[in-house]
């Protein structure tokens, strides 16, 4: 393994830290074809041993999938050279003069092997010809196999690519230097990584063909080609390209900062304390992922189950130009909430812009109950959230009323609806990996070109689902939820790291602030006589739609999109323009 050592928040590699082996090249996979494609031959029309009327064709297809389904040349070698067995030559009746006579110095006889009932293996003799036609191997390979046997008595062992002395072998002083020029570039581990990994990332903007030509450019007299430099990089070392995330968690910043200001000598006992403090925590935090695999697998067993992850994606400014200029010019904000199925890998892309909604919890509301209604499977009873803890977005007390919402007026069938929370600064989700392959590099004039953007930026599972946010959509949760709904939450919701909702109790909202303590309850509906249940399903009254108008774009923000579009097509000249300012 390899050994990592710290330096200014950078990590550079010392020593080696091997990848698993790959095999996903052309050249291996060419191997692994000509492996496994081997194919019967013709009947050898032996009227000796009769092999293929005492061997029906279901059992040499039998041998012949078997045969293919070893993993090397080696085991082949090994498996035909178990089934040929070597005789002394009994008699030899040279045509010719035994001075210009060729003689064998050796008889082969051979058979295939079947497997009967019970596992009961029996050897069947049959000729060289049905031999080689039933394995589906050449005169060659068989002659290769013999004579090996004739000289050392074993089969023969694949030598390609492991001779000592090759006159082209890579120099030692030349694998030294390829070896120190990778271990100079400084690294970062992953925060997200729970586990010991030793895994490093280097900068998004870096590559191996960039690296292979720093590397020539140092060493201009070393004869070294791509592909040697590449092979080195992804076998010896565990490096791959793109920090994961930018934001950290702070308590995890404290404890590397306080452990770095000590002494490894004079403070041992407080380093290990806030070492294990730190374990500790990171403990706690792996509890999130683990609650969202188990709910990712209930999912995929359970009709009646369902688990999503949400969360909004960065925000996007257009137009995104190759001009200069945008660095000093504001530009539309776009905003993307994505919903992702865990059971399915189905993801689900709200997009808009600054001029038809903002990110309050009406907008993640309204996202959540379009979802529900056009999207949710109609089996599901039990919904799973997994989401962060942003209180203006996610964690607060109009969400909360939200899902019960949901549950008391039976809306889709939904009988219970869990939320949990992560430890601050461990979110990373599966909404975090689906932005992650958005192109947002390309160019983009206008908020269609940004839908187009995340709709080909996925092909499996499934393509992206973009659904366009229009002001319709948008409703007015917060008031109506006022209604039936105490004002204030009766309990600390930031603490909070598991929130339920349930048919069952009409009037009370299950919490706790661990993901293994007990939950307390609160009261949050405000009292009726009117039985929550005596609505048919689905029957309930919709809150007002929230915006009436388009909103206002700032007046220096619209200066700035009017100076911007002369580098815009007429479409989107023609977007800007109409788009409603102060």
């Amino acid at each position: 393994m390899s050994e990592i050592s710290e330096s200014e928040g950078n990590v550079v590699l010392k020593t080696q830290a091997r990848k698993k082996k790959r095999t996903g090249r052309l050249s291996e996979v060419s191997k692994k074809i000509k492996l496994s494609s081997h194919e019967m031959g013709g009947s050898c029309k032996c009227t000796r041993l009769k092999c293929f009327e005492t061997t029906s064709e279901e059992e040499r297809k039998m041998i012949l999938r078997h045969f293919n389904s070893l993993s090397s040349h080696n085991d082949q070698n090994n498996y035909l050279a178990g089934l040929i067995v070597t005789h002394p030559v009994q008699k030899r009746r040279p045509r010719l003069n035994e001075s210009s006579a060729t003689t064998r110095d050796a008889s082969f006889s051979y058979r295939v092997r079947i497997q009967g009932e019970n596992s009961v293996q029996r050897d069947i003799p049959v000729c060289e010809k049905a031999f080689r036609a039933i394995h589906g191997i050449t005169h060659s390979k068989l002659v290769y196999i013999k004579n090996s046997l004739k000289l050392y008595g074993v089969a023969p062992q694949d030598k390609r690519g492991k001779h000592s002395a090759l006159h082209r072998k890579l120099a030692d002083s030349t694998t030294s230097l390829i070896y120190n020029h990778i271990s100079s570039f400084k690294g970062r581990k992953s925060h997200y990584s729970l586990h010991d990994s030793k895994k490093l990332y280097l900068p998004e903007d870096l590559n191996i063909k960039k690296m292979f030509t720093l590397f020539k450019e140092q060493h201009p007299n070393v004869h070294v080609s791509y592909e040697t430099y590449r092979c080195m990089f992804n076998t010896k070392f565990n490096i791959s390209f793109g920090y994961p995330r930018s934001d950290t968690c702070a308590m995890c910043d404290e404890f590397s900062a306080k452990i770095k200001s000590l002494s490894p000598d004079k403070d041992k006992e407080e380093i290990k304390k806030l070492t294990t403090l730190n374990v500790l925590h990171k403990k706690k935090a792996e509890k999130f992922y683990v609650r969202k695999r188990k709910a990712r697998l209930a999912a995929r067993n359970d009709k009646k189950i369902e688990a999503i992850c949400m969360d909004f994606a960065k925000n996007i400014s257009i137009p995104n130009l190759n001009t200069n200029d945008v660095y000093y010019k504001r530009q539309l904000s776009m905003y993307s909430f994505n919903i992702h199925v865990l059971s399915s890998n189905q993801s689900f892309f709200y997009v808009y812009h600054e001029g038809i909604a903002k990110k309050s919890p009406n907008e993640i509301a309204s996202f959540l109950f379009h979802f529900i209604n056009n999207y949710l499977d109609d089996d599901v009873e039990q919904l799973q959230i997994f989401c962060d803890s942003a209180g203006g977005q996610n964690k607060n007390f109009t969400i909360i009323r939200f899902i019960k919402f949901l549950t008391n007026k039976n809306i889709h069938g939904l009988k219970q609806i869990k939320i949990t929370f992560p430890i601050r600064g461990h979110s990373y989700m599966e909404c975090d990996k689906d932005v992650g392959l958005l192109n947002l590099k390309s160019p983009m004039e206008t908020p269609k070109d940004f839908r187009e953007v995340i709709k080909t930026s996925r092909a499996k599972p499934s393509p992206f689902k973009v659904i366009k946010v229009t002001q319709s959509l948008i409703l007015n949760w917060k008031v109506l939820l006022y209604k039936e709904f105490v004002q204030k939450c009766p309990f600390k919701i930031q603490p909070s790291k598991e929130i339920i909702a349930s048919a069952i109790d009409c009037r009370l909202i299950c919490h706790r602030t661990t993901y293994n303590g007990a939950f307390l309850s609160d009261v949050i509906c405000r009292p009726s006589k009117k039985d929550v249940h005596s609505t048919e399903r689905g029957e309930f009254a919709l809150p007002l739609q929230l915006y009436r108008a388009p909103i206002l774009i700032k007046k220096a923000k619209y200066a700035d999109l009017m100076s911007l579009m002369k580098f815009c097509s007429s479409n989107a000249q023609k977007f800007y323009r109409n788009m409603a300012h102060e």
